[in-house]
């Protein structure tokens, strides 16, 4: 069972409207007979938080590491406020709660640490070391 959690806050330019577990990606064209506007590939955003994912994955032990688009606050909110609210409280939970929100944001336990964008693949894994004590 891991220790901590980490959640990579997909930014904006990854989201994906109408997909899901069912959905599919829109551009993919499973329910098509060819691809819509021809080939399109991850961006240098997306690219990014897959790098840092599998760097996380392989190079730090004990972490369950999440990946969650900003829109999906019915799982940012209350996983973010309970695990902020064992740290430092209800008021300042409410604060991590809505800033975890925030699109590219790394959280550990519900404290954001940074931006994947602004960190890059390696530094998110140094920013989730340092927070975790490794």
């Amino acid at each position: 069972m891991s220790h901590h959690q980490v959640v990579l806050v997909r930014p904006w330019t990854d989201a994906r409207g109408g997909t899901g577990c069912c959905g599919g990606e829109p551009s993919s064209g499973i329910c098509l007979e060819h691809r819509v506007g021809g080939e399109h590939g991850p961006d240098a955003d997306a690219l990014a938080v897959a790098h840092a994912y599998r760097r996380l994955r392989e190079q730090v032990d004990d972490v369950d590491v999440q990946i969650v688009g900003a829109n999906n606050t019915v799982f940012l909110l209350p996983a973010v406020f309970r695990a902020a609210r064992r740290r430092v409280g209800t008021l300042a939970a409410l604060g991590s709660a809505v800033r975890a929100t925030t699109a590219g944001a790394v959280l550990v336990d519900g404290s954001r640490v940074g931006d994947i964008a602004a960190l890059g693949p390696d530094g998110v894994v140094a920013a989730v070391c340092r927070a975790t004590g490794r």
